[in-house]
């Protein structure tokens, strides 16, 4: 792989937006391009992974309201502009990825619990239990499974 350029990115994090510069490599085999996302970013999401996946906890898991989460994530982070329709995005995605995220977890004795039929609320319980760093995980997700966790089904 070459250096082929880089392209700036907003990450919106619980604390701060900010704006990163994501490399671009080239295969000189097949010409394709391919950016370099850092552990922290999921594909075509400004909001970072631990953001994301703390919305998730917070309402499959603890079963908090929509207006508690964004009023939850608005005082840390007063110009994400986070509201309810982000909300339901992101359970909306974690439903369509559920099974595949569920399967990740077959190859982990300690957390093969649930395969059978997993609850949302119980998968990412795993992904809690999985590491104490979330970023771990993403890591581990991609180079198991084929795909990025939480992608486009």
């Amino acid at each position: 792989m070459h250096r082929h350029g880089y392209y700036s990115r907003n990450v919106i994090t619980k604390y701060t937006i900010e704006r990163i510069n994501i490399l671009r490599v080239k295969c000189p085999f097949c010409g394709k391009t391919h950016a370099i996302l850092p552990g922290f970013l999921i594909p075509y999401y400004q909001y970072s992974l631990d953001f994301i996946f703390e919305c998730l906890y917070l309402s499959f898991v603890l079963k908090n309201s929509y207006s508690k989460i964004v009023s939850f994530f608005n005082k840390l982070n007063p110009k994400s502009s986070f509201n309810a329709s982000n909300i339901s995005g992101f359970k909306k995605r974690m439903k369509e990825n559920k099974s595949t995220a569920n399967s990740f977890f077959a190859n982990f004795d300690n957390l093969y619990y649930d395969m059978d039929n997993p609850k949302v609320s119980s998968i990412i319980d795993k992904i809690k239990n999985f590491s104490d760093d979330i970023f771990d995980f993403n890591s581990s997700f991609f180079k198991t499974m084929p795909k990025y966790f939480f992608s486009k089904v």
